[in-house]
C-alpha cells in the first residue's frame, strides 16, 4: 500500500518530490500522483485522524469502492 500520510507529511514539510520518492521508495510518478489527488481533493494540512489507511480510501476511493464491491458480490454469489 502506499504510504499517504508520509508522502503528504514530507511534502507540507517542504521536501522534494524527488526526495520524498527516494526516502519513501515510491516512484516520482506515484508521489505527484497521492500530491495531485490530495490538492483535488483539498488536503491542505494533517490532523491525527488521517490514518494512512483513511488518506489512501479518501484520495483513491474508486479503488476503494471497486474492492468494497467485488468482495461484497464475490460473497454472496459463492455457492
Amino acid at each position: 500500500m502506499i504510504n499517504c500520510r508520509k508522502i503528504l507529511e514530507l511534502h507540507l514539510d517542504g521536501v522534494s518530490q524527488r526526495t520524498i520518492s527516494a526516502s519513501t521508495g515510491h516512484s516520482r510518478n506515484t508521489v505527484a500522483g497521492v500530491i495531485q489527488r490530495s490538492k483535488a481533493r483539498g488536503v491542505l494540512s494533517l490532523n491525527g485522524t488521517m490514518t494512512n489507511a483513511w488518506l489512501h480510501a479518501f484520495l483513491f476511493w474508486k479503488k476503494a469502492i471497486i474492492r468494497w464491491i467485488g468482495r461484497g458480490f464475490t460473497k454472496n454469489f459463492r455457492r
